[in-house]
Order: C-alpha cells, then sequence, then structure tokens
C-alpha cells in the first residue's frame, strides 16, 4: 500500500472556494440571475421560518400529548408503571419528535404547493399576454413581462399615493379657508355688535 493520499478520500471543497460546483443559477452573469438569487434567498429564508415555528409549535403540542398519554398510562397499566423513568422519557421523546417532524413537513409542503400555484398563475398569465402579442414565452421573455408589470404595478400605485396627498393637501387648503371665513364672519359680528 501506498502513503499517497487517493482522490476519492479527499473531501469535496467548500462551495466558495474557487472552480467549485456552484449552479449556474448563483454564477450566472446573464440577465437577472442575481436579482432572481435574492429573491430566492428570501424566500428560502422566510421558509425556513414558518417552518421553524411550525416545527416547534408542532412539539409542544405532541410533547404535551406524550407526556400527558404516559403519564396516564402509568395511572391507569402496571406494566408502564413498572418502567423506568428513561423509558417513560423515551416515549415522550418519541411524540415530542413527531410533532417536530410532522409540524415543520407539513406546513413546509403547504408553503411549496402554495408558491408553485402561484408561480403556475404568474406564468399561465404571462404566457397568454406573450402570446396575443406574438412573442414567444421564454425564460427572458417571461422575465421581461414580469419586471414590466411589476413597474407599471409600482407606477399605479405611486400616481394614486400621489393622488391621495393631493387629496390631502386640497382638504388641508379648504379647511383653512373655512377658518379664515370663519375668523372673517366673528370679527364681522363683533364690529357689528
Amino acid at each position: 500500500m501506498s502513503d499517497a493520499p487517493s482522490d476519492a478520500a479527499a473531501p469535496p471543497p467548500p462551495p466558495s472556494a474557487a472552480g467549485s460546483s456552484a449552479s449556474a443559477m448563483s454564477t450566472s452573469t446573464l440577465g437577472s440571475a442575481p436579482q432572481r438569487k435574492r429573491h430566492r434567498d428570501d424566500h428560502v429564508q422566510y421558509a425556513y421560518t414558518i417552518q421553524r415555528e411550525a416545527g416547534l409549535r408542532g412539539m409542544l403540542i405532541w410533547t404535551i400529548a406524550g407526556a400527558s398519554t404516559v403519564f396516564m398510562a402509568h395511572h391507569l397499566f402496571p406494566l408502564v408503571r413498572r418502567q423506568t423513568l428513561a423509558g417513560k422519557a423515551f416515549l415522550t421523546s418519541g411524540f415530542t419528535i413527531f410533532g417536530l417532524c410532522t409540524g415543520a413537513e407539513s406546513v413546509l409542503q403547504h408553503h411549496e404547493t402554495q408558491q408553485r400555484s402561484e408561480e403556475n398563475l404568474i406564468r399561465d398569465r404571462a404566457r397568454a399576454e406573450l402570446g396575443r402579442r406574438g412573442v414567444v414565452a421564454s425564460e427572458a421573455e417571461i422575465e421581461r413581462w414580469r419586471t414590466s408589470e411589476r413597474d407599471k404595478l409600482i407606477e399605479r400605485l405611486r400616481r394614486e399615493r400621489e393622488e391621495q396627498r393631493r387629496l390631502r393637501d386640497v382638504g388641508k387648503v379648504q379647511q383653512e379657508r373655512e377658518q379664515q371665513e370663519a375668523v372673517k364672519a366673528v370679527g364681522q359680528v363683533e364690529t357689528e355688535g
């Protein structure tokens, strides 16, 4: 046997190392890949947060259920009463782990299904509108359509906000005029009296 290290035993390089096999989405310089990556990172963080909260909630509920079951079984069944505290703790921890896993997984599955359906709705709408214009709905075209729709929405919201401010300012000016007229009317009443 040789003392030289084999290539098969060498650990893979860390993802940040040069020449690593990172995904195309994280290294692409084409299009809006960095924007998609940031958007994806936000979704991953949100999914992690809701999964963690649901896991903790499920863990708490199932721990209480498991501890209650073991407590009742201790008082009802002599076989359970003879078990050691470690055995009863093992049963309770089984309930805890079950609650943690099922709570987190069910919420994550629901979230992924919702994300998929929203994405499919957006893609279907983009394909339909691009098809009406006679444009082939490629990934780049769908991304451009999505960006233009987002810009239109932002512009519409900005105009609505400006209109609300303008109406509020007009209301303030009108209120000031009414106050000035009321002061004049009071002044005229005092001078007449």
